[in-house]
């Protein structure tokens, strides 16, 4: 298998989308627990938003798979900067 099939489905972005399926699934284990909701309505646009933008610079370069790592590298780090300061 070419490794760059491997890295052009697992990106930073669709690492963050699995992180929101993650969540999601999270809410389902444990409804006991106060605020479970919580859950749902931060994963589900985590989940798609990620993923949406995904193809949507995957599209824009031109399924070249260093120049999309690199974009979304460069997004996912703004993204946990600005996490990080609030």
């Amino acid at each position: 298998m070419n490794f760059s099939k491997v890295f052009d489905i697992i990106t930073p972005l669709m690492i963050l989308a699995g992180m929101g399926v993650i969540m999601i699934g999270y809410g389902f284990v444990d409804m006991k627990r106060e605020n479970n909701v919580l859950q749902f309505i931060f994963g589900i646009p985590i989940a798609l938003g990620a993923a949406g933008v995904h193809f949507l610079i995957r599209r824009a370069v031109g399924y070249k798979t260093l120049t999309m790592w690199i974009v979304e590298a460069i997004i996912v780090l703004f993204l946990g900067y600005v996490y990080s300061k609030s």
